[in-house]
């Protein structure tokens, strides 16, 4: 999307409505917010939530100010950019495929310890913000898993001076022949929900990456015809049993599973039959 806004333009025609956020994913070494902000943002009319992985760097760096000159090249471009842009480093930091995931012992290539992410945390939006960047927004977005081997989001809480938005990724990823099942919307999200409620009350949620694998379309996993991804894709856009939540953005890819609006006829008709409720 970043390189043909037009995707952008052809997943509204397909909804059948207007995209209140753009999302799309930027590296260490990128800076940002600039001309394709400029395009996709829609003069203001679109939020814009970026994903921004670190590079290969362990948290103490940051804190030592290894890359403030990186940090200040962000500065310099967010002041010259006349909207809010939102941000999420280090995404789904809890989640134990990542090589940036903090532990107890920081043993992960790219990690370090819980103290040494929130103490890099909050020399990034410290750093920027002194540096006058005022309209990046910052998103603390751990993955919606809550099993063993993730991360607790309570011993990685940067504290609620450093974050504006409350951020969870989560799928469904259906029946598979290991551990996979069909799981709601609200089952997903529901137990990390809460656990990020509770540490900031005040702040909005935003599921910043979901979508629902098409049951009856083999991507490695068995073909299910018990479920059906359009009902699931309604059964989201009615839940009404996490207050705090206010946008969800939808991963509209065809990668592990097919994520896509378009994977069926009946989930691209779901999509539009919500559009055009909400307009009414």
């Amino acid at each position: 999307m970043t390189t043909d806004p037009e995707r952008l333009a052809d997943w509204e025609r397909t909804a059948g409505t207007d995209a209140a956020v753009a999302s799309y994913y930027y590296g260490y070494g990128d800076v940002f917010p600039a001309a394709t902000e400029e395009r996709l943002a829609d003069d203001g009319a679109r939020d814009l939530l970026l994903s921004w992985d670190m590079g290969p760097t362990r948290f103490a760096e940051w804190t030592a100010g290894e890359h403030d000159a990186y940090l200040d090249q962000i500065a310099a471009a967010a002041r010259a950019y006349p909207h809010d842009v939102y941000v999420r480093p280090w995404p789904e930091m809890n989640g134990d495929w990542q090589d940036f995931q903090p532990t107890a012992a920081g043993e992960r290539r790219f990690g370090g310890t819980f103290r040494e992410f929130r103490l890099a945390w909050r020399h990034v939006v410290t750093h920027l913000r002194e540096a006058g960047a005022d309209n990046l927004r910052w998103v603390f977005n751990p993955t919606a898993d809550t099993y063993a081997e993730t991360t607790p989001v309570r011993r990685i809480w940067p504290g609620a001076a450093y974050v504006d938005v409350l951020g969870l990724d989560g799928f469904n990823w259906g029946r598979d022949a290991g551990w996979g099942r069909w799981r709601s919307f609200g089952r997903i999200f529901r137990a990390q929900y809460d656990h990020l409620v509770a540490l900031a009350p005040r702040l909005p949620v935003w599921i910043c990456e979901v979508a629902s694998k098409e049951p009856r379309v083999d991507d490695g996993a068995p073909v299910d015809r018990e479920h059906s991804k359009a009902a699931w894709v309604r059964s989201m856009l009615a839940h009404r049993g996490m207050p705090a939540l206010t946008t969800v953005v939808w991963f509209d890819e065809r990668k592990e599973r097919d994520w896509r609006l378009t994977s069926s006829a009946g989930t691209t008709r779901a999509w539009r039959t919500a559009a055009r409720i909400a307009a009414r």
